[in-house]
This record gives C-alpha cells, structure tokens and sequence, in this order.
C-alpha cells in the first residue's frame, strides 16, 4: 500500500481490514498516516473488528484520543469528535466503547463556545448513555450565542429516553436563563415532547408565557410559527396581547396558524383584532401589515374584507419595458447579501440585474443586504447601463413600485420585511420547510463563493437547504430555483 494520500489511505486500510480481516500491518498503516484525524479514524475502524480482543482494544483508545488532539482547528476536531463517535458506536466491547465515549464528551467540553461545540454535540448525543445527557446539556447552556442551537439535538435524546426526572432537572435550568434563552430552548422542548407524543405537566409552552415579554421579537415569532393547535394560538394571543407593533404583528402571524389549524372562528377574531389598531401605526408600516390582514381574510374566502384592508389597484405597477402582464405580488422577499469587498462594482450589478428579473417574474421583492451604497437610484441606473442581462429592464418598475430597498443585515434579521431564513447547502439543525411558515419570507442570499457569512448565519436559526442534498449552487442558479419556490407557497 503505497497511497500517501492521507484520506485515500484510511479508506483502503479499512477496506483491506473488512475483505482481510486484521492484520500487525494495517496497525503499522494506521499508526503511520501522518494526519492524526484521518489517523484516529483508522485505528478507531480497526477497533471494530470481533477478532480483536477487549483489553487490547481499551489499550488503542488513549493513542486514539491523542491522534485527534494533533487537530488544532476546532471546527476540524468536532467534525472528527462525530466521526469517531459514529465509529465507536460499532464496537462490539461496551468497556472501551464508555471509555472512549467519555473522551469525546471531554473534548466537546473544550471546544470554545461557537458552531464547532454545535456539531460536535449534535454527533454524540444520540451516542452517550442516558446517565451522561445532563452533562452534555450543560455544555450546550454554556455554547453563549448558539445555546438553542447546541441544545437541540441533546434535548431530543433527553426527550426520547421519557425521564421525567431528568426533563424536569434541564426544564429548572432553562428557566434560570435569560428570556430569550429561555424561549428558543423551551419552544425546542415543546415540539420534541410532541413529536415524541410526550405529555408534560405544565407544557414548555405554557411556561413560556411568562418570559414572551421580555424576549427578542424573532424568537417570539418564531414560537407564534410554531403553534400547531387552537388553544396553543388562544393562549399565545392572550399573552401577547397588546397595542404596539409587534403585538399586531404577532396577532397576524397567530391568525394564520388558527387558520392552520382547522379554527377559521378564531383566525378572524385575530385578524379583526389587529385590523382596529393597525391604523395607529405609521403609515408605511401599516401598509405593509394591512396587506399581510388581506392575505389572511382571503384565505378565510372573503376577498371584500381584504379589498377594503388593501385595495389591488394599490400595489399593480405596469411595466412599460415588458407586453406581458405583472406576476400578482407574492409578498416574499430576495435578500441579496453582499459579500464582496470594496466598492459597487460589476459581480454587485450583475446580481442585481439577475435579480430583477426573477423578481419580476416571480412576484418577489428584493432587499439588498449592507451593499457598500447608500444611493439606490444611481445603484439602479448603473446596472441598466452597464449589464446587458435582459432583466435588467424590470428595474425602474421595481423600483418605482418600492419592490428594492437597501438594508443592513439587522433590519432584515428583525423581520422589517418578512421572517429571516437563511439559505445555505449547510442548514444547522436540518433545512426548514418553507409551507410551514405564513405570511412574508425573507430568504437571505449570499453572493459569491463565500455564501452568507458565519455572523449572519449564527443569528438566523431558520435555515433552508434547496436541493435536498447539501450541493452548492451557483447564485444565479440558486435566485431563480428558491424565488421559484416562493412562488409556489
């Protein structure tokens, strides 16, 4: 075996191990691959076989765990923690299994805070004994700025062993968190118990209530997405019952889930709700949410309602550029986030134009995320002049009928123009299913190579992976299948 490329000679040693059986010279292969990731998933694949004997095997784990220590890339350690925790998982001896296991609790432990802790806890979670979960729990508590997301995947297999007393442990402590906190992880262990068909007394729903409040409005809508019954809808009404803005939002967004839920009563109560104190809002905003009432009273099957909320005639712009009619407004927005240093320039007016006319066609609306200009008529004007892809003749009608607009990235994640959801081939936690979601999407794109950044995509938890099988697309490829997408919903 002459290989010296490191990940092709891990696979042919464990090949030759599973057709050959063990051998004193695939040990010698292993122990001599110079990367000590690809090293310990060697030896761990090794440690597999029947024909090796317990004691030798509990002997390999300490040269196992000291190979992946080689990795100083944190990202790179928890992607090989999930590895060997899949590896080890096949080992027939339960004494060096446990002892190995408990070396990689200790290095998901030292993982800083961030996204790599993520992926390592959501590898071994399902691989821990129910002795160890309360463990991993915490370490998932103390991933500060991704907790929900690190708690997740470990909150399921709580959920799934049914012990109330440890449920019950973890439930004290997410209450102690702060509100917002306290929201995400209870809104997770709300939907795991139902999934799991799981009665809890009181529901993490109901205890949630209290802290709506105080946390961010994402994190309260998200959980308003999430209501799957009536009464879950009537409590969250009632909790989130007010006269500003976001209550009215919030009232909109329950409406819809009522609706969803088989209680058409109870969607137009919310709705008339929110239609007697949207006009105590500025103009534009109440614009924006009086059409959202519309799309709401249609759906009830009473167009005059919405006619009165939202007359059509307000938002149809002609094109004097197309002969075709104008696609009917879906609502959704394209948010093209900019990636690219320095100045506007052609990759940002190539985007645009792209855009223009898949929004266009599509019926969606596009925000541009911290593009370096704050003149949107000359950012315009630049790309009709200087990209010949035909779109770009849509844009003076899109712009005249206030379908672009320029955002930063935290007046989009706020929900300024429709719920955030991150588009990657890499969804943490899995992709999002779109039909779940009512009312406007906001569906972040990033442009280029380098996709959306780390810090967007760490503060957008709803995120949704277009094909099915994590392949990375092209933007322009990317726009038109998710505005395709939106179009369906």
């Amino acid at each position: 075996m002459s290989e010296r490329h490191d990940p092709s000679a891990c696979r042919r040693i464990l090949r030759e191990a599973r057709e050959q059986g063990l051998s004193r010279k695939l040990f010698d292969l292993a122990q001599d691959l110079q990367d000590g990731v690809y090293r310990a998933e060697a030896l761990c694949g090794l440690c597999a076989s029947d024909e090796m004997d317990e004691d030798d095997r509990v002997e390999w784990v300490p040269i196992i765990v000291e190979s992946m220590l080689e990795e100083e890339r944190s990202w790179r350690l928890a992607e090989s923690i999930g590895i060997i925790a899949k590896s080890v998982g096949k080992w027939p001896g339960a004494r060096a299994r446990k002892a190995l296991i408990e070396h990689l609790i200790a290095l998901t432990g030292g993982l800083p805070a961030g996204e790599a802790r993520v992926d390592a806890l959501k590898s071994i979670s399902s691989k821990v004994s129910e002795q160890r979960l309360p463990e991993l729990f915490l370490l998932a508590v103390e991933n500060h700025g991704m907790e929900a997301k690190a708690a997740r995947p470990v909150m399921k297999s709580i959920v799934a062993t049914k012990n109330h007393d440890m449920i019950s442990e973890i439930t004290a402590s997410i209450i102690e968190a702060t509100p917002d906190v306290a929201v995400k992880f209870l809104d997770n262990l709300h939907r795991l118990a139902i999934e799991a068909n799981l009665t809890l007394e009181p529901t993490a729903l109901e205890l949630s209530l209290p802290l709506l409040k105080s946390a961010d409005f994402e994190t309260v809508r998200t959980l308003c997405i999430h209501a799957s019954t009536p009464d879950e809808v009537q409590a969250l009404a009632e909790a989130l019952d007010g006269e500003d803005e976001d209550s009215i939002r919030f009232t909109v967004t329950l409406a819809g889930r009522a609706d969803r839920a088989g209680d058409a009563e109870l969607a137009r109560d919310l709705l008339e709700k929110a239609a007697t104190l949207v006009d105590s809002l500025d103009e534009r905003t109440a614009g924006r949410i009086k059409r959202n009432l519309a799309k709401g009273f249609v759906r009830l099957g009473d167009k005059g309602r919405a006619e009165e909320l939202a007359p059509m005639h307000d938002s149809e712009v002609k094109t004097a550029q197309s002969d075709e009619e104008e696609v009917e407004r879906r609502g959704h927005t394209m948010a093209l986030v900019g990636t690219y240093d320095g100045a506007v320039a052609t990759p940002h007016l190539r985007a645009l134009a792209r855009a223009a006319g898949i929004a266009w066609g599509f019926g969606l609306d596009i925000a541009l995320i911290d593009w370096p200009t704050e003149d949107l008529d000359e950012l315009c004007e630049r790309a009709q002049k200087e990209s010949g892809t035909a779109g770009v003749n849509h844009l003076p009608a899109l712009l005249d009928s206030q379908r672009i607009q320029l955002l930063s990235a935290d007046e989009a994640l706020s929900g300024r123009v429709g719920h955030p959801i991150a588009t990657t081939h890499q969804p943490v936690g899995g992709s999002v299913d779109l039909s779940e979601f009512d009312g406007s999407l906001c569906m972040f794109i990033g442009l280029g190579r380098q996709g959306l950044p780390k810090n967007l995509l760490d503060n957008c938890p709803d995120q949704f992976e277009l094909t099915g099988i994590g392949a990375s697309l092209e933007t322009a490829v990317a726009m038109g299948a998710i505005a395709q997408r939106l179009a369906d919903l």
